[in-house]
This record gives C-alpha cells, structure tokens and sequence, in this order.
C-alpha cells in the first residue's frame, strides 16, 4: 500500500479553504528595554477583535531578541487591505524606538500544517 504524501493532502485542502498567511518579524530589542515595553508598543488599542493570532516570544539564546508571528486567514491579496489593523497607527515609530534592528521581516503563504501529518 503506497503512502499519500501529505503535501499533496495539504494541496488539496487547500483549495477549499483560504490560505494562512504569516508575518513574522525578529528583531534584537535596543539594551534596557523590556518585554512589556515592547507588547506595549505594539499591541493595538481598540475593542474591535484583532483579526489574527499572534504569538511573540523571546529567544532563549539572547534575551535582547524577540519574533512576532501574526498568523492570518486570508490570501495574500487581502493581506494588503487587512495590514494597517494589526498594529496601531503609530506602532512602527513606537516600535522603532525600542528595536535596536530587525533581523527579518517577511510574508510567509503556509504550505504545511500538522492536520496534513
């Protein structure tokens, strides 16, 4: 009995359902700051629910360095319109302030999930 492979399984869910998208962004915070200082910065202000999950976590090899993933159901081509929601309007001066640089920033289309293990 040959096995499926799960990428193709994956493929295949796929066209029924909308893609999931992740930002992802790791950046080294400048000496001094705090986590909370930095979730502070970031996270919006509003009682509208935010249209995403999102982690951010730090790196136990350098406590300086943080990644945020935002994890979003949507297709690349909404992502645009959805954009400025997910931070407040002056998050990325807020955030800069803070961040010393940022190693990487990127939009990431999934094309794996454990459902398909």
């Amino acid at each position: 009995m040959a096995l499926r492979s799960p990428v193709k399984r994956l493929s295949a869910k796929r066209k029924a359902e909308r893609d999931m998208l992740r930002a992802v962004f790791v950046r080294t915070l400048k000496p001094g700051v705090s986590y909370e200082q930095f979730c502070n910065a970031w996270v919006p202000e509003t009682d509208v629910p935010y249209p995403a999950k999102v982690s951010i976590s730090s790196n136990v090899a350098n406590e300086r360095q943080v990644i945020t993933i935002i994890e979003l159901d949507t297709t690349p081509e909404r992502f645009t319109a959805l954009r400025d929601t997910l931070t407040r309007p002056d998050g990325a001066a807020r955030i800069a302030e803070l961040v010393e640089s940022t190693e990487l920033e990127g939009l990431y289309d999934q094309v794996l999930d454990d459902s398909a293990l």
